[in-house]
């Protein structure tokens, strides 16, 4: 029994001392190894958090060891933050690091733009002491200069509250009032980005004027909504387009869709909206009862619903490209007038209502005008084009390709195509190879197709051409204008 003591104990203590052995940390004394040498964060605004970024430090030793000394070059100045088990700081002493394992270094930033420059480049570094050779991981950010429009502080709130047609209630504040900021009026330069926290209002009756490369970014819940008798006039040009997006910077959200609301119009006045890219919203863009909205060379992409919404309102649109939602691209409902000229609506979705086009009627009032003329319609799925009509009265498709596999034209006498009433020299994308179209890289919102596409070159209606002498790029298409808001570009391809 007391041989079985002695050796129990023996255990125990082989036990607790090897434990103790393991633990020991030798201060480094080799140099270590990164998972990057320059951590490169994604741009940011002055003052507005970035997501966090991991880099690893490894010790490939056989020996656990001890970090005198890590931390940021430029100190309690920095404008990067560290984050290490937990522990978020700028500087940190002893920190330890297996045999043979990694640390997580979580890195962001905060940083307050130059005031002389709308961007510019900080850095900084991660220096580790220790190793008869200080090392260091180089950290570079971009940071950009704003105008930051929110309704204020808590305690100084600028908000009001108005019911929108559907009776929902929304808070926000309007565009134009001084209290909010210096730079909230209703005539926005280009001077610097907007930067929108919470929806900003158009007043009744009021004008909200964008100049031409204005850039506007919007948090999540946030968007741009008009009251009634409101009005949009967007003078973008080719070379300096106005553009709608979200705040969220980084390379992984440049196509994620629903990062803010969108622009919702109610009753609007007459409108105009030229050279404007809308894109990562929840619905690009929502008319409701606009009279005289007018959109040229506009480009809406990466909408969790739809990219454009009309409900009863009368809308001249050319030029333009609507593509990558998850519901109907384009929806239009309820009556109203609608001319769409060298359109492109695309939609890569492969659910059944994922269609280029939905034209729908829930109310007795028939559609003054539906032309669609000289455009494209394509989708993954086998009709690009949904008509929920049941007598489509003054609905025309002209010199337009369709796509339809389904053969739902033996049964449903909207989608007879030998109806001139309602097709006029369409172009029948009726085979999955004609329905395939080649454009130039959809994920990334690159609608061009190539000379391969023989059936969409040069079929478009002349007169109509000339109406709309250039494309969206710039092009000039009146000689052989192609069908969508592109001419096609050359390739090499077979």
């Amino acid at each position: 029994m007391n041989t079985l003591r002695i050796l129990f104990l023996f255990f125990i203590l082989l036990s607790l001392g090897s434990c103790r052995t393991d633990m020991d940390f030798d201060p480094v004394s080799h140099p270590l190894r990164f998972s990057a040498d320059t951590v490169y964060l994604d741009p940011v605004f002055s003052e507005t958090a970035s997501s966090s970024y991991l880099v690893k430090i490894y010790n490939s030793s056989n020996k656990n060891i001890k970090i005198p000394q890590l931390s940021l070059g430029k100190g309690e100045q920095s404008y990067f933050n560290l984050l290490i088990e937990g522990v978020s700081g700028k500087r940190f002493t002893n920190v330890e690091l297996l045999a043979k394992d990694s640390l997580y270094v979580f890195v962001h930033t905060l940083g307050k733009a130059d005031p002389l420059n709308k961007d510019f480049i900080y850095s900084d570094q991660i220096q580790i002491q220790g190793h008869s050779q200080p090392q260091h991981i180089e950290l570079v950010t971009l940071i950009k200069d704003a105008y930051f429009l929110h309704p204020g502080k808590v305690e100084k709130q600028v908000l009001h509250r108005v019911q929108l047609e559907d009776q929902t209630i929304i808070e926000g504040f309007y565009l134009g009032d001084p209290d909010v900021h210096a730079k909230n009026t209703l005539r926005l330069d280009n001077q610097k980005p907007y930067v929108v926290y919470g929806y900003a209002m158009i007043p009744e009756n009021q004008t909200l004027y964008l100049e031409a490369g204005i850039q506007m970014y919007f948090h999540e819940n946030s968007g741009i909504i008009g009251l009634k008798g409101s009005a949009i006039q967007a003078a973008g040009t080719l070379e300096n387009p106005i553009v709608l997006s979200h705040d969220r910077l980084e390379e992984a959200y440049a196509y994620t869709a629903g990062q803010w609301s969108g622009v919702r119009m109610q009753n609007p006045r007459s409108s105009t909206l030229n050279h404007v890219v809308i894109e990562n919203a929840k619905i690009g863009l929502y008319l409701e009862n606009a009279s005289h909205f007018t959109l040229r060379n506009i480009q809406l992409f990466n909408h969790s619903y739809t990219a454009l919404e009309a409900v009863n309102s009368t809308i001249v649109g050319q030029n333009i490209v609507a593509a990558n939602t998850q519901n109907a691209t384009v929806v239009l409902r309820n009556g109203g007038n609608y001319l769409f000229q060298h359109c492109t609506f695309s939609n890569a979705g492969f659910r059944p209502d994922q269609t280029a086009l939905r034209i729908e009627n829930n109310t007795g009032n028939p559609f003054d005008r539906l032309l669609v003329q000289n455009s494209l319609l394509h989708s993954a799925i086998a009709q690009s084009f949904v008509l929920a009509v049941d007598y489509p009265v003054n609905i025309r498709f002209e010199s337009t390709a369709l796509k339809d596999t389904s053969k739902r034209n033996l049964s449903a006498s909207v989608y007879d195509y030998s109806n001139q009433m309602l097709y006029s020299n369409t172009i029948l994308l009726d085979t999955p190879a004609l329905g395939t179209i080649d454009f130039q890289d959809p994920k990334k919102n690159q609608f061009y197709y190539s000379s391969l596409m023989a059936h969409l070159i040069d079929k478009g209606d002349h007169t109509i051409a000339r109406d709309i002498p250039i494309d969206l790029s710039g092009k000039t298409r009146t000689n052989a204008p192609d069908l969508g808001a592109y001419q096609h570009i050359e390739t090499t391809k077979e």
